[in-house]
């Protein structure tokens, strides 16, 4: 019995990992406006850029690995990396910034799907442009048998510059710490 189960996990790891691979893991487009074609990309576990403006030379994040399944899209000039994990998903936009030479966080949302009853799921949106926060979270009443929406939360916070080279577990960390504070 215990070798059928082995093959049904080896079977589940092959499939997963056949479907990270067809996800898109790079983006290829004129980030710096400069005419060439530039590229950002997951790499053996971290956010990549290579402007051509700066000679291809490679800038890479601290970490991108710790989530199941990532990707990336373009949307107009902004890279969104999806990262989708067990019971949720978090989005995070980044946006290259002329001025500074760098990518850098724009935007983070986080979807959370609580556990079976759905208790400590919702949603949270922070847009780090503009400093606004926004969160609807649940939980489920055990005497009524029902998930209960909390209070929607809107915040504006103070607006702070992430830039992709810092991304990485310690940022990320920090950005759900914005969650749990508001979460009471």
């Amino acid at each position: 019995m215990r070798k059928w189960w082995m093959v049904f996990v080896a079977i589940l790891w092959v499939v997963r990992a056949q479907a990270q691979d067809e996800l898109p893991q790079k983006v290829v487009y004129d980030f710096d406006g400069d005419g060439k074609e530039d590229v950002f990309e997951i790499r053996k576990g971290y956010l990549s850029y290579a402007l051509t403006s700066q000679k291809g030379k490679e800038v890479r994040s601290k970490g991108a690995g710790y989530s199941d399944v990532t990707w990336l899209e373009l949307v107009k000039n902004v890279v969104v990396y999806q990262c989708q994990f067990n019971r949720g998903q978090n989005t995070f936009k980044f946006r290259y910034d002329p001025k500074l030479g760098q990518f850098k966080l724009i935007g983070y949302d986080n979807d959370q799907f609580g556990n079976a009853t759905n208790d400590g799921s919702g949603s949270a949106s922070y847009n780090l442009l503009t400093g606004n926060y926004i969160a609807q979270w649940f939980y489920f009443d055990d005497k009524k048998e029902e998930l209960i929406g909390k209070p929607e939360i809107r915040k504006k916070l103070p607006i702070k510059t992430y830039l992709l080279k810092d991304f990485g577990d310690e940022m990320i960390d920090q950005l759900y710490d914005i969650d749990t504070k508001f979460d009471k």
